[in-house]
């Protein structure tokens, strides 16, 4: 596995650096790298829900760092996060009883070589890529002193529309991703009589992205939205959900995490449930 993601990554940043002129990438390889390199896009939907990018005052000097931080219950997840990256420090702390994992990159070298051309190649779709740009900027920019570093408050203009986030070739890889770190699979037993299949996604500053994803899925439930700006979508219908399964199904990259053992679990209890099985072709394997 770790010489598959050295060669993986090699093979994405010569790509980017158009290094492939030389043949990099033979003919199988050409038939297969978009696939391979979506799994990037998959990062960058985790991180999109789950990461985040700081520039922290440490005396009169700044620390830059990407991070991301799960429950121990994924802590496989973050370091095949880590082995796809090739860099970062895994660290563990708890939150009273709460265990936490979480992957830190703090390398200016490592942030500037290997993370910016990941999340060049596949933006963020939510306004947390106005921190992006605000880290990308001071840290090529070579600001190092605290001094330096303008007064910042993330903007409220949306930077995206539902179409120009469902058109984006990487959206159904970026989508696994996010859907890693804010959906659920669950069942809730209705009236106290019978299991409702449920699918649950939320993203709190991110009603845009919750529509793009009810509109890429087909859903027609509506987005609820609370007194914190977090935006929800619930689906149980039997077509929205055989949408949800369908698509992770066909989707060109895989759950990786937790999150996978919960959605094979999802599915095998949907087997057991005539309401879904008589009415979706529900894979047999993921």
């Amino acid at each position: 596995m770790g010489k598959n993601n050295i060669n993986l990554r090699t093979k994405f940043y010569n790509s980017i650096r158009n290094t492939d002129p030389a043949g990099v990438f033979s003919c199988t390889d050409k038939n297969n790298k978009k696939d391979l390199f979506l799994t990037y896009a998959y990062i960058v939907g985790l991180f999109e829900g789950d990461g985040f990018f700081t520039i922290t005052k440490n005396g009169k000097y700044l620390t830059y760092e990407l991070g991301i931080e799960l429950s121990i219950r994924d802590v496989q997840l973050i370091y095949k996060i880590k082995s796809l990256l090739g860099i970062g420090v895994v660290s563990f702390r708890k939150i009273g009883q709460v265990e936490i994992v979480s992957l830190r990159i703090r390398n200016k070298n490592h942030l500037k070589n290997f993370i910016l051309p990941i999340f060049d190649k596949y933006p963020m779709f939510s306004n947390k890529q106005y921190d992006y740009l605000r880290f990308r900027n001071a840290l090529l920019s070579n600001i190092i002193y605290s001094t330096e570093l303008p007064e910042y408050s993330r903007p409220n203009k949306i930077l995206n529309d539902v179409t120009s986030i469902i058109n984006a070739s990487y959206f159904p890889a970026w989508l696994i991703g996010f859907i890693e770190a804010e959906g659920s699979f669950s069942f809730y037993k209705k009236n106290n009589l019978y299991l409702v299949a449920s699918f649950d996604i939320s993203k709190t500053e991110g009603v845009v992205i919750i529509s793009a994803i009810k509109k890429y899925l087909s859903f027609t439930t509506s987005i609820y939205t609370d007194k914190f700006n977090n935006s929800k979508l619930k689906v149980s219908g039997v077509r929205s959900i055989e949408n949800v399964i369908k698509f992770i199904d066909k989707a060109p990259v895989k759950l990786l995490g937790y999150k996978k053992l919960q959605y094979l679990l999802w599915i095998k209890q949907l087997r057991t449930i005539d309401k879904y099985s008589n009415k979706i072709n529900i894979p047999s394997n993921y």
